[in-house]
Protein backbone atom coordinates (compact mmCIF):
# COMPACT_ATOMS: atom_id res chain seq x y z
CA UNK A 1 0.00 0.00 0.00
CA UNK A 2 1.83 2.74 -1.18
CA UNK A 3 -0.62 5.54 -0.24
CA UNK A 4 -0.19 4.82 2.95
CA UNK A 5 3.46 5.20 2.91
CA UNK A 6 3.56 8.61 1.51
CA UNK A 7 1.33 10.10 3.84
CA UNK A 8 3.40 8.60 6.63
CA UNK A 9 6.06 10.45 5.03
CA UNK A 10 4.61 13.48 4.09
CA UNK A 11 3.03 14.08 7.68
CA UNK A 12 6.70 13.69 9.42
CA UNK A 13 8.14 16.10 7.04
CA UNK A 14 5.42 18.59 7.78
CA UNK A 15 5.47 18.24 11.37
CA UNK A 16 9.86 18.46 11.56
CA UNK A 17 9.32 21.53 9.64
CA UNK A 18 7.04 22.55 11.89
CA UNK A 19 9.40 21.77 14.96
CA UNK A 20 11.96 23.58 12.51
CA UNK A 21 9.92 26.44 12.15
CA UNK A 22 9.99 27.01 16.00
CA UNK A 23 13.32 26.51 17.02
CA UNK A 24 14.44 28.88 14.24
CA UNK A 25 12.36 31.99 14.40
CA UNK A 26 12.86 34.51 16.94
CA UNK A 27 10.18 34.37 20.05
CA UNK A 28 7.62 37.24 19.50
CA UNK A 29 6.33 39.18 22.63
CA UNK A 30 3.62 39.30 23.95
CA UNK A 31 0.46 39.75 22.11
CA UNK A 32 -1.18 43.27 21.13
CA UNK A 33 -3.37 44.12 23.62
CA UNK A 34 -5.90 46.45 22.05
CA UNK A 35 -8.31 46.47 25.03
CA UNK A 36 -9.21 45.96 28.73
CA UNK A 37 -12.38 43.78 27.75
CA UNK A 38 -11.77 40.38 28.96
CA UNK A 39 -14.07 37.45 27.67
CA UNK A 40 -17.20 37.60 25.10
CA UNK A 41 -19.10 40.85 24.73
CA UNK A 42 -22.46 40.91 26.35
CA UNK A 43 -25.22 40.19 24.34
CA UNK A 44 -27.62 42.88 23.91
CA UNK A 45 -31.19 41.63 24.23
CA UNK A 46 -34.14 43.65 23.60
CA UNK A 47 -36.90 43.53 25.60
CA UNK A 48 -38.68 39.90 24.67
CA UNK A 49 -42.62 41.75 26.13
CA UNK A 50 -43.38 44.56 23.49
CA UNK A 51 -47.18 46.16 24.23
CA UNK A 52 -48.32 47.44 20.77
CA UNK A 53 -50.81 49.98 21.03
CA UNK A 54 -52.70 52.35 18.53
CA UNK A 55 -55.00 54.98 18.43
CA UNK A 56 -58.11 54.27 16.93
CA UNK A 57 -59.06 56.49 13.86
CA UNK A 58 -61.25 59.30 14.22
CA UNK A 59 -64.81 59.03 13.43
CA UNK A 60 -65.49 60.01 9.75
CA UNK A 61 -67.55 63.31 9.50
CA UNK A 62 -70.66 62.28 7.34
CA UNK A 63 -72.18 65.43 7.17
CA UNK A 64 -69.11 67.22 5.12
CA UNK A 65 -69.68 68.69 2.74
CA UNK A 66 -66.75 66.44 0.19
CA UNK A 67 -69.21 63.70 1.56
CA UNK A 68 -72.18 64.70 0.96
CA UNK A 69 -71.73 65.63 -2.68
CA UNK A 70 -70.20 62.26 -3.22
CA UNK A 71 -72.84 59.83 -1.97
CA UNK A 72 -74.54 58.32 -4.94
CA UNK A 73 -77.68 59.49 -5.36
CA UNK A 74 -80.55 56.47 -5.47
CA UNK A 75 -83.34 57.48 -8.00
CA UNK A 76 -85.89 54.74 -9.26
CA UNK A 77 -87.08 54.35 -12.81
CA UNK A 78 -90.03 56.36 -13.29
CA UNK A 79 -91.39 52.67 -14.90
CA UNK A 80 -91.53 50.98 -11.51
CA UNK A 81 -92.83 53.40 -9.68
CA UNK A 82 -96.08 53.69 -11.36
CA UNK A 83 -98.70 51.33 -11.91
CA UNK A 84 -100.35 49.70 -8.82
CA UNK A 85 -98.67 47.82 -5.95
CA UNK A 86 -99.92 44.29 -7.52
CA UNK A 87 -98.73 44.23 -10.68
CA UNK A 88 -95.09 45.51 -9.15
CA UNK A 89 -95.29 42.03 -6.90
CA UNK A 90 -96.19 39.91 -9.75
CA UNK A 91 -92.96 41.35 -12.07
CA UNK A 92 -91.09 40.56 -8.46
CA UNK A 93 -92.23 37.17 -8.04
CA UNK A 94 -92.32 36.48 -12.41
CA UNK A 95 -89.78 33.72 -13.34
CA UNK A 96 -86.72 34.29 -14.92
CA UNK A 97 -87.39 34.45 -19.36
CA UNK A 98 -83.43 33.71 -19.34
CA UNK A 99 -83.48 30.04 -19.68
CA UNK A 100 -81.08 29.09 -22.21
CA UNK A 101 -78.59 25.71 -21.03
CA UNK A 102 -74.94 26.96 -21.13
CA UNK A 103 -73.18 23.61 -19.79
CA UNK A 104 -73.47 21.60 -23.27
CA UNK A 105 -71.72 18.11 -23.73
CA UNK A 106 -68.88 17.90 -25.85
CA UNK A 107 -69.22 16.59 -29.15
CA UNK A 108 -68.34 12.93 -29.49
CA UNK A 109 -65.06 13.46 -32.33
CA UNK A 110 -63.59 14.97 -28.93
CA UNK A 111 -63.12 11.74 -27.87
CA UNK A 112 -59.62 9.62 -27.14
CA UNK A 113 -58.10 8.11 -31.11
CA UNK A 114 -56.80 4.78 -30.84
CA UNK A 115 -54.34 5.71 -33.41
CA UNK A 116 -53.05 8.88 -32.15
CA UNK A 117 -49.22 8.94 -31.22
CA UNK A 118 -50.65 10.93 -27.93
CA UNK A 119 -52.02 7.66 -27.24
CA UNK A 120 -49.56 6.45 -23.66
CA UNK A 121 -51.45 3.16 -22.90
CA UNK A 122 -49.14 -0.19 -22.32
CA UNK A 123 -51.21 -1.89 -25.38
CA UNK A 124 -49.33 0.00 -27.58
CA UNK A 125 -50.13 1.35 -30.99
Amino acid sequence: MPIFAYLVAVGSALIALIFFANATLEKAGPPIVTTQRVGLPQTQVPNPIQTLTSTPAPAPDMASPLVLVAAPKVQAAPELLSGEPAARTARAEAPSQNNRVTDRQPPAEFGQNPGSPRNFGLSGM
